[in-house]
């Protein structure tokens, strides 16, 4: 019978359609939030931090410090931290040169939290017993300093000197009982203290030190309107997305608040920024994440109304009696209701627990295999589940109105198109569609300002792909009638049974094609768009690699260094020097890139589309022929005649310009000239800062391993490309597709398949008696063949094309930085044939497949038995 495998498709449609939706909303969560800490995780010191820094002496520090102090706790109040201080005073002369009118300078400076961030390398560190905290220029200080600056000062461990203060003139006798070296590791927490991490600074004077000293020395001796600098340190691990616009907003007040109390304190920070940007980003990823949703959403309703129509066609003249013999619509709505519910609720009662392992089973999602679900989850699984019921129930409903006599004569009629097509809201969708995708492309996400001023997602635009979607697929029925029209006059002028009836069945009941033939269409182009969307995603993330290496692989050059040190490195084919800079041009800060103009084409990594001449050319271009010095520039420096590197103004001649320049960060102004033209033009030096390197193949890794092993930095295109596509927030909506992508072929599958048999079993008596006139298996299997072949054919090419145009429109708009930031370079569409063409052939395959069981099902009966029951009059 019909009606068991009827309700059997209901109840796995509802079942498929709310695990799946559970599923991608605890997808969406986990991936929001997993990114969201390591966001927070990895986020450099120097953006997590606030530095707060004033003008103290003796008598007042103690009240600033704990001002300081207090307002800090205040502002990081929801989050672990600790505050860490330190301070410089004023110049002092080095030894012998007091008397110079500009005499080489140094500083003593104290920092509570030295000795966590550095090992001794010699002596011992300077304690408040050992130390001097008189005021005498009698009484000798002592003081560790950094290996880097003990070499530049030529002092060791043990050594004593006099320097005299620049502002009082008074002698200070210095002991220097140890050297110390900075880790590498917490290079994060010196990143703003140049002399400490250098040893030394050079400026209008060049600066040796700093000469450590404890605190209390410091205090004692040292604290005559000196600068002193607060850092909070926050440990943001236990940060949740919910958490972050609050912590923004409080760290921000602590600048206000010191205001009051402390007028010369300066507050600097970018973790409100970092916050509100993780923030945006968050959001940005979770209504990304939605179109998937959006578009499961719409093909699970239409499956389900599917079916839904099959099982109401399959009862009409039952509830037409009913209703003859005195049956009112409030009772039979009542029926249908209580019918579809219980069908629906006990998938809302499973779906929870089944979501988690249908996201083990697609891997990725990092969620284990079984996890007690929560009431939020029960509330989008019976949300889904009652949604369901209401469209498993409405048409029994709306059927419910006809009478007996009706339903016998519309029965025979068939309808060439349906009721959408026949009032225009396919029309309308259309048009719908087109203004959600153009919000899309205009804006970049599905997120808007609301009218509060905060971020919101933006229910047009995310709903923009799933209209289109829809609106395709209704527009492509309008070909149903006019396709099947034209082939019936094609088979009506030739022989053969199973083209000439099986085409003029689609032709007659164009209508019962249609469903089936949508749902197809539509879950083809969302496997397609899927497979799109996922290729062009991971074709972004190298080339969002490429473009910020520059090369394949980067060497942060080293003193000393040669190309003759990188030559012998696996792999490598050529070595380029380079010499890196911020310059000034066009009043403002840009990189400058100079490069062995010779070696570029080998080693830079510059996508075609970022220039309108080629790489080499471009190299060529950069030989000097005349006093100024030829530059490429990108576009917004197109028309600048100066460059300044360092205090010295160099004319230039730009050559060529690109979109972006390889090897620098998304979105920056930055010039690249050749290295010994910069030398020759700029009378600089001009030395190697950097080694570019060009990897056979495209393997890094050996090569890699082997620069591991030296103290250099080092910046790998492979490496790169797996912490880009590793980004929770930006691969996020990869996860969503692969689980949308499956979904939508169950759906397919099981819509076509239960379509197929109810519609061969309502016509059993039609084949019984072509059976009895002794139609064979071989053209039984043809005329179900063609009928179906249709439906799957014209099914197939639409949701290509379809996906194709949908992709196009709105796949550049979604794919985005981990930071909801547009790509640089820009994202081109990348349409995966092979990959779509296997989609078509794997689903073709598994359709002709229930075609022939179908056929093989209906020759097995005899005609007796089915021409006897009556069951299709």
């Amino acid at each position: 019978m019909s009606e068991p495998l009827l309700l059997a498709a209901a109840f796995g449609s509802i079942l498929l359609a709310t695990t799946t939706l559970v599923a991608l909303m605890t997808y969406a969560a986990s991936v929001t939030d997993r990114g969201v800490r390591q966001a927070v995780e990895t986020a450099s010191l120097t953006v997590t931090s606030t530095t707060v820094t004033s003008s103290v002496r003796a008598n007042d520090y103690a009240r600033i410090d704990t001002m300081v102090r207090d307002e800090i706790d205040r502002g990081y109040a929801s989050v672990p931290h600790r505050v860490v201080s330190g301070a410089k005073s004023d110049s002092y002369a080095m030894p012998g040169q007091e008397g110079r009118e500009r005499p080489d300078l140094t500083r003593f400076a104290t920092y509570d939290d030295l000795q966590e961030h550095a090992d001794l390398v010699a002596g011992a560190w300077p304690s408040e017993s050992a130390a001097s905290t008189g005021t005498g220029d009698g009484a000798t200080v002592k003081a560790a300093l950094s290996e880097p600056a003990a070499e530049a000062m030529r002092v060791a461990a043990g050594g004593a000197f006099e320097v005299v203060g620049r502002l009082d003139g008074r002698t200070v006798k210095v002991e220097v009982t140890g050297v110390f070296r900075l880790r590498a590791s917490d290079r994060d927490r010196w990143a703003g203290d140049e002399l400490l991490r250098d040893g030394t600074q050079v400026g209008d004077y060049t600066t040796y030190g700093p000469l450590v000293v404890p605190a209390k020395t410091f205090l004692g001796r040292f604290a005559t309107g000196v600068s002193a600098s607060w850092m909070a340190v926050p440990d943001l691990g236990g940060l949740t997305r919910e958490d972050l616009r609050p912590l923004a907003a409080s760290v921000t007040g602590i600048a206000g608040a010191l205001k009051g109390g402390c007028t010369g304190c300066t507050v600097s920070t970018g973790l409100p920024g970092m916050l509100t940007q993780l923030d945006r980003a968050a959001l940005v990823a979770r209504s990304t994440m939605l179109i998937p949703v959006l578009q499961l959403l719409v093909l699970a309703a239409y499956a389900l109304t599917l079916t839904a129509r099959l099982l109401t066609d399959h009862r009409r003249m039952e509830i037409a009696l009913l209703r003859s013999r005195g049956a009112g619509s409030v009772r039979l709505a009542a029926l249908a209701g209580g019918e579809a519910l219980l069908v629906a609720l006990p998938c809302a009662i499973a779906a929870p627990y089944l979501a988690p392992l249908l996201l083990a089973l697609i891997g990725g999602s990092g969620t284990p295999l079984w996890q007690a679900p929560g009431v939020a989850t029960f509330a989008v699984a019976v949300g889904v589940a009652l949604a369901c019921a209401v469209l498993l129930a409405l048409p029994a409903v709306r059927g419910a109105r006809r009478t007996y006599v009706e339903e016998q004569g519309a029965r025979g009629r068939g309808e060439r198109q349906g009721l959408i097509q026949r009032a225009g809201a396919d029309l309308a969708l259309l048009v719908v569609a087109a203004l959600a995708i153009w919000q899309l492309q205009r804006y970049g996400a599905p997120v808007t300002e609301t009218t509060s001023g905060d971020l919101g997602i933006d229910p047009l635009i995310v709903t923009g792909p799933a209209l289109a979607l829809l609106c395709g697929g209704l527009l492509g029925l309008r070909l149903v009638p006019l396709i099947s029209r034209l082939l019936e006059r094609v088979t009506a002028r030739r022989p053969g049974f199973a083209a000439a009836v099986g085409v003029r069945q689609v032709s007659r009941r164009s209508a019962r094609y249609s469903g089936p033939a949508l749902l197809l269409t539509m879950a083809v182009a969302i496997g397609a768009l899927s497979l799109a969307t996922t290729a062009t995603w991971r074709q972004s993330q190298d080339d969002q690699a490429r473009h910020l290496s520059g090369a394949d692989l980067r060497v942060t050059a080293a003193q000393g260094d040669t190309a003759d040190g990188y030559a012998s490195l696996p792999g490598v084919t050529s070595i380029m020097p380079v010499h890196r800079v911020r310059a000034a041009m066009g009043g403002g800060d840009v990189d400058l890139v100079a490069a062995d103009a010779a070696k570029l084409p080998e080693v830079m990594l510059m996508r075609p589309d970022l220039s309108d001449l080629p790489l080499a050319t471009l190299a060529a271009r950069l030989v000097p022929n005349g006093p100024a010095l030829p530059v490429v520039v990108t576009d917004d420096l197109a028309k600048e005649r100066t460059l300044t590197v360092g205090t010295s103004p160099v004319p230039i001649e730009v050559v060529g310009t690109v979109r972006a320049m390889p090897g620098t960060p998304a979105g920056s102004s930055a010039v690249l000239a050749d290295l010994s033209a910069l030398r020759t033009a700029g009378k600089v030096p001009a030395a190697a800062t950097e080694w570019w390197l060009a990897v056979s193949g495209d393997d890094t890794s050996a090569a890699a391993a082997a620069l591991a092993k030296r103290d250099t930095d080092v910046i790998e295109i492979g490496a790169l490309t797996r912490q880009l596509r590793d980004d929770p927030l930006a691969g996020g909506l990869r996860g969503a597709l692969l689980l949308g992508f499956v979904a939508a072929l169950a759906f397919a599958v099981l819509g076509f398949l239960v379509n197929a048999a109810v519609s061969a079993r309502e016509r059993r008596s039609e084949f019984a008696l072509l059976g009895a006139l002794g139609v064979g298996f071989r053209q039984m299997l043809g005329l179900l063949a063609v009928e179906q072949s249709f439906v799957i054919a014209l099914s197939l090419v639409a949701g290509v094309l379809l996906a194709v145009i949908v992709a196009m429109a709105v796949v550049p708009s979604i794919v985005l930085t981990g930071q909801a930031t547009a790509v640089t370079p820009s994202v081109m569409l990348d349409i995966p044939w092979p990959g779509i063409a296997a989609l078509g052939l794997a689903v073709a395959a598994v359709l002709v497949v229930v075609v022939y069981g179908l056929a093989r099902s209906l020759h097995r009966r005899g005609p007796g038995g089915v021409l006897r029951s009556g069951e299709d009059r």
